[in-house]
């Protein structure tokens, strides 16, 4: 019986052996596949909304006056008020903000609106801040130029197309920066992946499903 055991072991043994090799050898390949971008490494994606800063209700009438507040006469109520709204993820907020760079005729609350929509990155904040491509002041297309630069994903080159078509020179220009920047910051994060899958696996943990 006691032979019998060790037998049981000793083959156990070899099959994980050659089981852990063949792994070793996959490994192997899948890393040589990432290294030559046959499979890809994972890119960094939006989110369609930032969540919700606080899980606080507002009433139907608090939301409706401070909607009202973003026509303020007085700018920082009219920031205060579309920040607030665009913090709890107001289900209007898109048409709000649109209306705001529509409609504002100062450029320092147009460059606030972008600082705003900026500090949560998502696929609406993005669409949103591609709204003041469209805007007749040179500085706030240069300024939203910029903020998409920042976003370090695929779908930021896309909402540039307008920048890169732009009547000016210098905003043509700058959305080419944008561009390179947002390659580039993909290139880093595509690398640093690359150097912990190398890192795991010289500690025996690579894996990529």
């Amino acid at each position: 019986m006691k032979w019998l055991f060790m037998l049981i072991i000793f083959i156990g043994g070899v099959f994980y052996l050659m089981n852990q090799r063949k792994q070793d050898a996959i490994n192997e390949e899948k890393l040589r596949l990432v290294k030559t971008d046959q499979i890809k490494v994972a890119e960094p994606t939006l989110p369609e909304t930032q969540e919700r800063s606080s899980a606080l209700k507002f009433s139907p009438q608090t939301i409706s006056t401070l909607r009202g507040l973003t026509t303020d006469s007085n700018e920082k109520v009219r920031l205060a008020a579309v920040d607030l709204l665009w913090q709890i993820q107001d289900e209007n907020i898109r048409e709000v903000i649109k209306a705001m760079f529509e409609t504002e005729t100062e450029a320092s609350t147009k460059k606030q609106l972008i600082d705003i929509l900026q500090q949560n990155k998502s696929l609406l904040s993005l669409a949103l801040i591609a709204e003041a491509l469209k805007d007749s002041d040179k500085d706030i297309r240069i300024k939203a130029v910029q903020a998409i630069g920042g976003y370090a994903t695929k779908e930021a080159i896309p909402a540039l197309n307008h920048a890169l078509k732009d009547y000016d020179e210098e905003v043509r220009l700058e959305a080419l920066k944008a561009v390179d920047t947002i390659r580039r910051d993909i290139e880093a994060l595509k690398k640093q992946q690359l150097q912990e899958l190398e890192a795991a696996k010289k500690h025996g943990e690579f894996k990529v499903e």
